[in-house]
């Protein structure tokens, strides 16, 4: 395969990469929370760098951080961050996951939970629980904090800063892990959490269905470039065989 076939090789590697991972965005473009994720290319050259040739390299991926819009729901379980931070949760393995989704419900054991079971983590790290006489007739401030109606503290709401967080780790479904070499998060000074509020996804449809064709396009290129190369070089062997 002669350069030009390597640096087509490397392009459509790329290119392929590229189109996973907006396909994997427009399947996410409803669900609440998530955070568009973006390939991290990057050219270097060759061995040779007098020959003045490039190749792409897939160096990993990051997360778009811009903040979903915010829609009413009416349901007081239902919590939006309106200012940096994550909520916290439990996975099932016992480790700690982040996701900006804001969908609760109460289970048997007065636990805030997600609608997939993963417990809601407080400011402390440990579930967010309710009495079994409140039930969804809550309050809960900008702050975070959750009372009931007659104003006792009943828990916070755990919302975390996080280093390094558009290098997170997705989970699936807006949930979210830490970076392998991220520092412990730390709770937000001032949140501001929305009541009756969730944050939608980040993923703007029109625009990555756009880029999704442009990439196909740019895909096809590639894969015609190397075919024309080995047409031409076969073509070349043939002849030289001849002479």
């Amino acid at each position: 395969m002669s350069n030009i076939g390597y640096v087509s090789l490397s392009q459509a590697t790329a290119l392929e990469r590229s189109m996973n991972m907006t396909a994997h965005n427009l399947a996410n473009a409803s669900t609440s929370g998530y955070k568009a994720i973006n390939p991290l290319l990057e050219s270097v050259e060759g061995a040779a760098a007098s020959d003045g040739i490039s190749y792409v390299v897939d160096k990993g991926t990051y997360l778009d951080l811009s903040s979903g819009p915010l829609t009413p729901t009416g349901n007081p379980l239902d919590i939006a961050v309106a200012s940096e931070g994550w909520f916290s949760f439990q996975l099932d393995g016992g480790e700690t996951g982040y996701s900006r989704h804001g969908q609760f419900v109460v289970d048997v054991d007065g636990q805030l939970k997600t609608s997939t079971g993963l417990p809601l983590l407080d400011a402390g790290g440990g579930p967010v629980t309710l009495p079994d006489d409140v039930g969804q007739d809550v309050v809960i401030t900008t702050g975070g904090t959750i009372t009931d109606p007659e104003g006792a503290v009943l828990g916070t709401i755990g919302v975390f800063k996080i280093e390094q967080e558009a290098r997170m780790t997705p989970l699936g479904r807006g949930m979210y892990q830490l970076p392998p070499d991220a520092a412990a998060p730390q709770q937000v000074e001032d949140p501001k959490v929305k009541q009756g509020f969730v944050e939608g996804s980040n993923v703007q449809a029109v625009l990555e269905m756009t880029r999704l064709i442009d990439i196909q396009r740019a895909y096809e290129n590639s894969v015609k470039l190397m075919t024309e190369d080995d047409s031409l070089t076969k073509t070349s062997i043939q002849r030289l065989g001849r002479v």
